[in-house]
């Protein structure tokens, strides 16, 4: 279900909308981003009525606010952005939301090409290539001129006792250094600093939401936990909104900003994991019902509409040879953009870098 239905999904809605690179780059931009939205919106259906997760959201309630935003997460699982998607489609809006991830995952196919046509951001950690990267894809974004929420993890990697000892290790040999941190790892600072002022002069983030991932009772750590069914079964997550004008703008400011943050994030995790699972008090969590009962009848119906979308398609690429073709033609396209173009987004990033340099030109002449 999980792999058919990404793999429709590229074939037969998000690359028709390929003419639009260079025809209407908004629309394109648009129009991939809910393909994948939707997408995963069946899978918070599969997580949570399948197997029966249950998410509880302390903090501040954003479903009425679909603003411009940085959301910064604590990486406790190589997973985390799986749970994610539990929290944003409470908030509606698994349509905007893109993740930061590493440069190696864009090339899986599918899901990684899915992920580049949506508008992910792919980094080597490589930072003057990163920075590239960075600047290409604000541009892109603000030309798109959409709504988006950029998902990061300043820590870089997910928490292990190893990394965790590397990470304290690392910044006990710095200036800035407080203490070591037991539930988190420390954040890197300066890609951080450099995207929210990037993102800052672009016009395209109005907040900074800052939030906080526990779990409840025995949870998996790695992708070959979850084959062996081992899932959580609560998630807690609690929200903090940041406006962007209580983020300073030197850089190093905003580093100690998101030091301060992290501060309080790993006491806010000792708390958690020393209290009986609670971020805050039970009168604090969200008790929308009919936030639950419009987000669980939209869940559904998407599993609904992925199902009937896979068997129609199944049935099609088993009957007709025509469309045995253009499944074999979808793929050489994308292995050519991997081979020639480092990927479909690095592509569409840089054809729109160069029609913004040459739209002044235009102007002037």
């Amino acid at each position: 279900m999980v792999i058919f239905g990404i793999s429709y999904n590229l074939l037969f809605i998000i690359t028709p909308a390929v003419p639009f690179i260079f025809l209407n780059r908004r629309l394109y931009f648009r129009w991939c981003s809910f393909a994948v939205g939707y997408y995963l919106l069946m899978l918070t259906c599969l997580l949570e009525d399948l197997l029966g997760i249950r998410v509880v959201l302390t903090g501040d309630n954003l479903m009425h606010d679909k603003a411009r935003s940085i959301i910064l997460l604590n990486h406790r699982t190589r997973l985390d952005w799986l749970y994610v998607w539990m929290l944003h489609s409470r908030f509606q809006i698994l349509g905007q939301l893109k993740i930061v991830m590493k440069a190696s995952l864009k090339r899986i196919p599918a899901m990684g090409w899915a992920c580049q046509h949506a508008g992910y951001l792919f980094l080597q950690r490589d930072w003057e290539r990163d920075q590239e990267r960075i600047k290409n894809i604000i541009g892109y974004y603000q030309s798109c001129q959409s709504s988006l929420s950029l998902l990061i993890f300043p820590e870089g990697t997910n928490l292990t006792n190893e990394t965790k000892t590397k990470s304290n290790n690392y910044v006990s040999k710095q200036p800035t250094y407080s203490r070591p941190y037991e539930y988190c790892l420390h954040p890197h600072v300066t890609g951080f600093a450099y995207l929210v002022n990037a993102m800052r002069t672009s016009e395209i983030i109005d907040a900074i939401d800052d939030v906080t991932i526990g779990y409840e009772g025995k949870f998996p750590i790695t992708e070959l936990d979850l084959l062996k069914g081992l899932f959580p079964k609560i998630v807690h997550f609690h929200v903090k909104r940041h406006k962007l004008s209580e983020i300073p703008q030197d850089e190093q400011q905003i580093g100690d900003w998101l030091r301060k943050c992290w501060d309080d994030k790993e006491n806010r995790l000792k708390n958690f994991y020393e209290n009986k699972y609670q971020f805050d008090s039970p009168s604090s969590r969200f008790n929308n019902e009919q936030m639950e009962f419009t987000t669980r009848f939209q869940r559904r119906l998407s599993l609904a509409f992925w199902i009937l979308f896979i068997l129609f398609w199944s049935y099609c690429i088993i009957a007709f040879v025509k469309i045995k073709l253009y499944v074999c033609l979808v793929c050489i396209f994308h292995l050519v953009m991997e081979t020639y173009a480092d990927g479909v987004i690095d592509f569409v990033c840089q054809l729109d870098a160069n029609y913004r340099r040459a739209r002044p030109a235009i102007k002037h002449d």
